[in-house]
């Protein structure tokens, strides 16, 4: 089988770094719509010369399109998700595939464009080896990863819950590491309401919203333990109107990392004792504590799974392991319906989010073999 995999990289290498080009450069900014849904159309013709039918889907509040193949499967499928939007804006000079000999360089090249190349081809390659199978594997490409799937959540939630496992495709570390483990994601948004007064005539009869913030920062600040992967980022203060006055109003906005569901009631009570608790200035206190994405954990079966795949990955003479990281995916959702998850599993490169990110060509093939081998032996299980 191996060299049917190899035969079809070999034969297929120049339309597939086409394809990446075509897709790279249309502009999927999460916000920007005619973009959105003109990389759909990339995708579902791409798709459709491979055989894979990729069909429009939307949630109940029809917010944005997504792509979907195997809605109709029901139980005993293999969860394959990755995402077509990116953070570059229209508007930015980073907008064009640039071929930069061992890297290529471009919006979504690593985060994560380069990881939808492979899921379609690493698919299309399974369909050929088991032409006479329906292979138990259902795909959703989304829309709004990057502003926190916020409409594709619910597709995911109702259409996955009895995956036997998830594959994210996010783009593999720079070492060629999976992921593993993703943090939990919380986002803290605090107004804090004071009274303004002249600040030279008579400052004491105003409350300084400023100076109650940061009061409350420093709070805030205490619940940090990085040693347990509890983050709590106070990154955003914005307050005043102007210099003569005392401030009446400021915001806060507030980042929350931790590891396990298991830490999120202990950290979530200790936040709100320190907001429902009256600040020593006397200023009132609004605020909005929200989970964004629930922690991506590891279980007996995901265990067993980056095994696996780090196993065929050193076989083939590529180093892996497997990593814990920050940043949030879809990946966080499958793995709180208790779904075993496998992330990171596109492509290699660096420097998402900014106007150095790139993906190694090479790359694109080889995490492709990768994953269609690492496929092979569940299948051959299933």
């Amino acid at each position: 089988m191996e060299k049917i995999v190899d035969s079809f990289l070999k034969e297929n290498e120049a339309q597939i770094y086409a394809d990446f080009e075509e897709l790279v450069n249309v502009n999927s900014f999460s916000s920007n719509l005619d973009g959105i849904e003109e990389a759909l159309n990339v995708l579902v013709d791409m798709a459709d010369k491979k055989d894979i039918k990729l069909e429009k889907v939307y949630s109940s509040k029809r917010a944005r399109p997504h792509l979907m193949f195997g809605k109709e499967k029901e139980k005993d499928y293999f969860a394959f998700i990755g995402h077509f939007d990116t953070v570059h804006p229209p508007q930015s000079d980073f907008n064009t595939f640039v071929d930069d000999g061992e890297i290529i360089k471009g919006p979504g090249t690593n985060d994560m464009k380069s990881g939808l190349i492979v899921a379609l081809n690493a698919f299309a390659i399974l369909k050929k080896l088991y032409p006479n199978r329906d292979l138990p594997i259902k795909i959703l490409f989304n829309s709004d990863e990057e502003i926190g799937s916020t409409d594709s959540q619910e597709i995911i939630e109702s259409q996955f819950k009895n995956a036997k496992a998830g594959f994210v495709f996010e783009p593999g570390r720079i070492n060629g590491e999976i992921v593993t483990k993703r943090k939990g994601i919380a986002t803290l948004d605090i107004e804090v309401i004071g009274k303004p007064a002249h600040s030279g005539v008579a400052p004491w009869d105003g409350i300084n919203s400023l100076l109650a913030s940061c009061e409350i920062i420093q709070k805030l600040e205490k619940l940090n333990d990085y040693d347990n992967g509890i983050i709590v980022g106070c990154n955003q203060l914005n307050s005043g109107i102007a210099r003569n006055v005392v401030p009446p109003y400021s915001k806060i906005v507030v980042d929350i990392r931790f590891e396990a569901m298991s830490q999120k009631d202990i950290l979530f009570g200790a936040i709100e004792d320190i907001l429902n608790k009256k600040n020593s200035l006397g200023a009132e206190v609004k605020y909005d504590l929200h989970l964004n994405r629930p922690p991506l954990e590891m279980n007996d079966e995901s265990v067993e799974l980056s095994k696996l795949y780090i196993d065929t990955s050193k076989k083939l003479g590529y180093d892996c392991k497997g990593l814990s990281t920050g940043g949030g995916s879809d990946g966080n959702f499958l793995s709180a319906m208790g779904i075993p998850v496998l992330d990171g599993l596109g492509a290699v490169g660096n420097f998402s989010h900014t106007k150095k990110e790139y993906t190694k060509k090479d790359s694109l093939l080889y995490r492709t073999k990768i994953f269609v081998l690492f496929m092979i032996k569940l299948l051959e299980k299933n």
